[in-house]
């Protein structure tokens, strides 16, 4: 938690447990001063000095400020170490930024759809479709274990969802360079709905995470234009450019929530 919402939040609890200022300082080695410039939002304390504060309040600074992994059911599924919670956002950081890269490659594989008889183009297209479900698969864990720390339960179903659909779509994608072939069309029009679909919730799952303000807002509010967009069918080319915008977003919430946790670890 930051400033001014951290000196807020001391000032709320000091009310709360009756202390004034001059009272609380007498127990905890810091001055008037101090705990003014805290709670007014002037000064950016410690975590030490927080712990301190809380302390002689009668709270608990994990209950408060950190934000505890809850194991899940998804865990045993996902892969999800509940010890490793910070590697875990890291690695989907990472993998955030290649799924990213992957998509241009995807996208590509899917414009050269007229060389499906190719061997070569065959191999080529197994890799992608290879290395952008895995790069997502990690990437998308990271939104699994974020919902399990927010408790956002809509977050976490929905990018498991999507872990699960993208899965089977992929499965059937390379299927068809084989068998199927005339149903391709049907294929795509399931999964501009399911996807369609799929992206309203995550986005509103994103619109969720109220302590990440703008970037979880804006995240949200992106991703469900573009399930509108993919749903309208006639509009998914819009769709595949707003989703390209919300992977950065996303990206960039990933960075937000493991820069959140290091500061509540320092």
């Amino acid at each position: 938690m930051k400033q001014p919402e951290l000196g807020q939040k001391i000032l709320e609890l000091r009310k709360q447990k009756g202390f004034t200022q001059e009272e609380l300082v007498a127990q905890c080695n810091i001055n008037v001063r101090t705990i003014q410039r805290i709670e007014a939002g002037d000064v950016a304390p410690r975590s030490y000095t927080i712990k301190s504060i809380l302390e002689v309040l009668g709270f608990d600074y994990e209950i408060i400020f950190e934000k505890k992994y809850i194991s899940d059911k998804f865990d045993n599924i996902l892969g999800i170490k509940s010890d490793r919670i910070k590697q875990q956002l890291n690695v989907a950081f990472i993998f955030g930024i290649v799924y990213f890269i992957a998509g241009f490659f995807e996208v590509g594989a899917e414009f050269l759809s007229f060389e499906r008889e190719s061997i070569t183009f065959k191999s080529i297209y197994i890799l992608i479709k290879s290395v952008s479900y895995i790069s997502l698969f990690f990437f998308f864990r990271g939104f699994a274990i974020i919902g399990a720390l927010y408790q956002n339960y809509l977050l976490q179903i929905s990018a498991f969802l999507i872990l699960v659909f993208t899965l089977f779509f992929s499965v059937l994608d390379v299927t068809s360079l084989y068998v199927w072939e005339k149903f391709l069309g049907v294929f795509g029009m399931a999964k501009l709905i399911a996807y369609g679909v799929l992206s309203i919730l995550l986005g509103m799952g994103f619109k969720r995470l109220m302590d990440f303000g703008d970037v979880a807002k804006w995240t949200g509010i992106i991703e469900i234009v573009t399930g509108i967009c993919l749903l309208a069918i006639i509009l998914s080319p819009v769709g595949l450019i707003t989703q390209f915008i919300a992977e950065i977003f996303e990206i960039i919430l990933i960075y937000r929530v493991l820069s959140e946790i290091k500061n509540n670890s320092n």
